[in-house]
């Protein structure tokens, strides 16, 4: 009976700052916005920090395996043959599996709520894939991951009679704005958001300046850490566009090949996605799965080694290396991965597609570049921009995602390259979604 009366109390305890009733006056209404606020902040600098941990340890495991990788011409079937063994077996035995961006953004919007299977797991799920040479970008793991962290601080909040769910709901933002080194990245992938959760009553503009908050924390942080100790993992700036006469004529070829380019893309997350659901059915499937795809990606790496990892260290190094390279070998680049990254994803090497589509489109971009000697910049921006709104089929994201990149003064094209990549119908059939 005595518990039962210590339960009821805790239960009735009045929640502090953004529940129990609505604030009476400018200077408590004040009060609570500033707190609230500057709690955004503090969590985005967090995640900034933890972003910046698992990037680099990601990194610096991912140098100590590769370091050898010029031992012999097919150390790289070896290695990725040899991680698809150790992702099944590592799969089958944890039942873990990183959730793609989507999922894990979707799972948050209609529950409030995101978990994952303990703490260490969960790390060793999300490193094995990008040590190994996939595919897969980070955003997928890290946004899981720090989600997932956030909710359970929450909940232990909560349990002290604090509700703090509203700040949960910006962590996504925070995440993103963390992993790609900008605010924009994250308020952009909040700006379609129409929900509440978390059974908190906010308007549409108070979520924003939580999100914006959250956002530039992340950033903060990010910044306030590479300062201290290093860089980071992050995609690079490219230069301006010196485009004039004839050189605008090759954008349509650019859009020709993103479009394709975003065909083959959703084509193979079908078709891998179906092969994947097949092959789940057996008890086997998930250890095969990630065996099979490895040494595919790790052949295809063989004669294109460009095709493995997220992309972002890969630019920095297109950037200065691209005149090397042969027309052939930029554009199959950018086209193999663009069939690699989803075949990676459905069959076990999980994680993010953002970062590798666009160094796909970057790829792809110069290829043309190569080809018909127009402006390097005004193709590698608006195959980027078209590839990467016709992989995500929402061109505010896309743009939001490349201002990381590209000059502003390259918006007109990057705009109208995002509209038309995302717009350009599709067959309904591959981009059906599990």
């Amino acid at each position: 009976m005595a518990k039962r009366k210590n339960k009821t109390k805790r239960a009735q305890r009045p929640y502090v700052g953004d529940a129990g009733r609505k604030p009476q006056g400018i200077a408590e209404k004040t009060t609570t916005v500033f707190g609230m606020v500057l709690l955004a902040l503090i969590v985005g600098l967090i995640i900034g920090f933890a972003v910046y941990l698992v990037m680099n340890l990601s990194t610096w495991l991912t140098g100590l395996l590769w370091g050898f990788s010029g031992s012999f011409p097919f150390f790289p079937l070896v290695v990725c043959t040899i991680g698809g063994v150790v992702i099944g077996l590592w799969t089958w035995w944890s039942h873990d599996c990183v959730k793609p961006l989507s999922e894990v953004m979707a799972q948050f919007k209609q529950t409030g709520s995101y978990r994952v299977n303990g703490v260490w797991k969960p790390v060793v799920t999300f490193l094995l894939p990008l040590v190994f040479g996939g595919s897969i970008g980070f955003e997928a793991g890290l946004t899981g991951l720090i989600s997932a962290g956030c909710c359970w601080i929450r909940d232990q909040l909560k349990k002290a009679g604090l509700r703090l769910g509203a700040l949960t709901d910006v962590t996504i933002a925070a995440s993103l704005s963390a992993i790609f080194g900008s605010p924009l990245a994250g308020i952009a992938a909040q700006a379609d958001d129409e929900l509440d959760v978390n059974d908190y009553d906010m308007r549409r503009r108070t979520k924003a300046v939580l999100y914006i908050a959250a956002a530039f924390g992340a950033f903060g942080g990010i910044r306030l850490f590479t300062a201290l100790f290093g860089p980071s993992s992050g995609l690079p700036r490219f230069e301006h566009i010196a485009a004039s006469g004839q050189d605008f004529l090759w954008a349509l070829p650019c859009l020709a090949l993103a479009y394709a380019m975003a065909f083959l893309f959703h084509a193979s997350e079908y078709a891998f996605g179906m092969v994947g659901e097949q092959m789940s059915k057996r008890p086997s499937g998930v250890i095969v799965k990630p065996i099979l795809a490895g040494i595919a990606m790790g052949a295809v790496a063989c004669a294109l080694p460009y095709v493995l990892f997220p992309g972002e260290v890969q630019c920095e190094e297109l950037m200065e290396s691209w005149p090397t390279w042969t027309a052939f070998a930029l554009l199959a680049t950018g086209v193999l991965k663009a069939l690699i990254t989803p075949m990676c994803i459905k069959m076990g090497w999980v994680g993010g597609d953002l970062f590798p589509s666009i160094f796909a489109g970057v790829t792809a971009g110069y290829g043309i570049a190569m080809l018909c000697g127009a402006d390097p910049m005004l193709m590698v921006t608006v195959t980027t921009a078209a590839y990467l709104a016709g992989v995500l089929r929402k061109p505010i994201v896309a743009l939001g995602i490349l201002f990381l990149c590209f000059p502003a003064d390259g918006i007109i094209w990057m705009g109208v390259a995002a509209v038309i990549g995302a717009t350009v119908p599709m067959p309904r059939l591959i981009l059906q979604k599990d």
